[in-house]
């Protein structure tokens, strides 16, 4: 770098040039910058038809057609509704390392989500792993490679646990 100018050079072809600061900043990103996250859908309680939770063999559902599980539907629907998919743990995470995130087939929990979109019913599989140690848990949806940090709150309410359980 020389004052606001940088030396560059193509392919080591031994001619020099001098291009702004301002070139080189445009070139810099991060691998977050460059990453292709996935989609995640809106959900919430007007849309949230029903949510099956399963973990350890045992398995629950919340259904919105269920009066009695309308408190239930509001959580869950809640916990769905409060997903951001912005921050990463795993860009192509392979099926070895699953096990450290929690997120093998033996040990993650599954939440399956049947929501309406266009009123088209659709269904999202969300997958939950550990927690971190910092306040978040391991998640990836579908059949994503990407594994994502979610905050131990909104996975509490997307399965439907309180602070007492937790």
């Amino acid at each position: 770098m020389t004052g606001d100018y940088y030396y560059v050079t193509v392919d080591d072809a031994g001619e020099v040039y001098t291009v702004s600061t301002a070139v080189i900043d445009d070139l810099n990103y991060s691998l977050d910058d460059m990453a292709r996250l996935d989609e995640y859908p809106s959900i919430g309680s007007g849309n949230l038809v029903r949510e099956t939770i399963t973990q350890n063999g045992e398995t629950t559902t919340y259904d919105s057609e269920n009066e009695e599980q309308a408190e239930d539907i509001a959580a869950v629907a809640g916990g769905l509704g409060a997903v951001t998919l912005t921050e990463a743990a795993d860009y192509s995470v392979e099926d070895a390392d699953l096990a450290g995130y929690g997120l093998d087939e033996d040990t993650r929990i599954t939440v399956e989500a049947v929501y309406t979109s266009d009123d088209e019913e659709q269904t999202l599989t969300l997958y939950i792993g550990n927690e971190n140690g910092e306040g978040d848990r391991y998640v990836m949806i579908n059949d994503s490679r990407i594994v994502y940090l979610i905050s131990d709150t909104i996975c509490d309410n997307i399965l439907n646990v309180s602070d007492e359980e937790s």
